[in-house]
C-alpha cells in the first residue's frame, strides 16, 4: 500500500475511533507510548563497548573458542560441574 493510499485508510479509521469513547482511549494509549520517550537501557555503555572488545578479538582470531565438550570439560575439571 502506497503512502498516499495509508494515509487516506488510516485518516478514515481515526474517524471511527474518535466516536467511541473506550476506542478513543485505547487510541491515546497508542499514541503515548509512541511519543513516550524510550527508558534508559539499565546495561552500561561500557559493558557494550567490552562485548564490542571482545567481538574483535574473536574475528581477528585473537581469541579463541572452543565446543561446548570443551568449554563442559573445563569447567567440570575447575569447578566440578
Amino acid at each position: 500500500m502506497e503512502t498516499k493510499e495509508l494515509r487516506h485508510k488510516l485518516i478514515k479509521d481515526f474517524g471511527k475511533f474518535i466516536e467511541d469513547d473506550s476506542k478513543l482511549e485505547i487510541l491515546e494509549s497508542v499514541f503515548d507510548a509512541i511519543n513516550h520517550d524510550e527508558k534508559k537501557s539499565i546495561v552500561y555503555d561500557s559493558h557494550y563497548d567490552l562485548v564490542a572488545e571482545e567481538r574483535e578479538k574473536y574475528i581477528s582470531g585473537e581469541n579463541q573458542s572452543g565446543s561446548w565438550e570443551e568449554v563442559e570439560k573445563r569447567l567440570n575439571a575447575k569447578y566440578g560441574f
